[in-house]
């Protein structure tokens, strides 16, 4: 809905926005980034990063739709009837819509795309946390971009078997020494990973980099079909 808010944390290389004319739309954005393969080995990404402006690309694109005369209908679409140069939407209101191209949008619950075989997907599974914290170890000039590093796991233990069958990255913006968005993530299982073993491992990496959590400003929980 137009009028919902995107409650997620969002991140783009600055040069993919710039092409769009969006720098406008980034709050945070760092000369660069950095993967940490494992405790032996890092790579150094030189292209600038930034976090995405929600509310403000929101607006912007609400403001691009309005010029461009895009019109809003209000209503659920029920039903999608394919022909060969057009579709039609059907609606909750009665209301048959004709369109050249129709994009779903329904995300998760993917209610309008029919499959010609079993739908299998692997998932994208990410739980984060905007923090206030007591410091992290992280340079202010770089984002990371993944940090496989499984050091903060004992040998033996069930969390490190856990890890080495799926293992987690942590995603991190350091926006100062003290305000941190840290997410852990697993890239693609099928099944996904569930939520609570995430937040498992993001504790035990948390803990072995030193960050304490002070405060929470926000908190999400990302479930992705790939």
């Amino acid at each position: 809905s137009p009028k919902l808010i995107w409650p997620n944390n969002y991140g783009v290389w600055v040069d993919e926005f710039e092409a769009m004319d969006l720098l406008d739309c980034l709050d945070a954005t760092w000369p660069g980034a950095v993967v940490y393969v494992d405790d032996q080995k890092k790579k150094l990404l030189g292209r600038p990063y930034g976090r995405v402006n929600r509310k403000q690309l929101k607006s912007k694109m609400m403001q691009r739709c309005i010029l461009n005369g895009v019109q809003f209908h209000q209503a659920k679409v029920v039903k999608v009837i394919h022909e060969e140069t057009k579709s039609f939407l059907i609606c909750s209101d009665g209301v048959t819509i004709q369109a050249a191209v129709v994009l779903d949008a329904t995300g998760f619950s993917r209610c309008l795309v029919q499959y010609d075989k079993p739908y299998n997907p692997g998932y994208q599974v990410a739980y984060g946390i905007l923090a206030e914290v007591e410091e992290h170890p992280f340079d202010l000039d770089k984002m990371v971009f993944m940090d496989w590093r499984d050091s903060h796991l004992k040998d033996g233990t069930e969390l490190k078997e856990r890890n080495s069958r799926i293992p987690t990255f942590l995603y991190a913006m350091p926006f100062s020494s003290t305000r941190i968005f840290l997410e852990e993530t697993s890239l693609v299982a099928r099944p996904g990973l569930q939520m609570e073993d995430i937040q498992e491992r993001m504790v035990a990496r948390l803990k072995h980099l030193g960050i304490k959590v002070k405060s929470i400003e926000e908190d999400e929980r990302c479930v992705i079909p790939m």
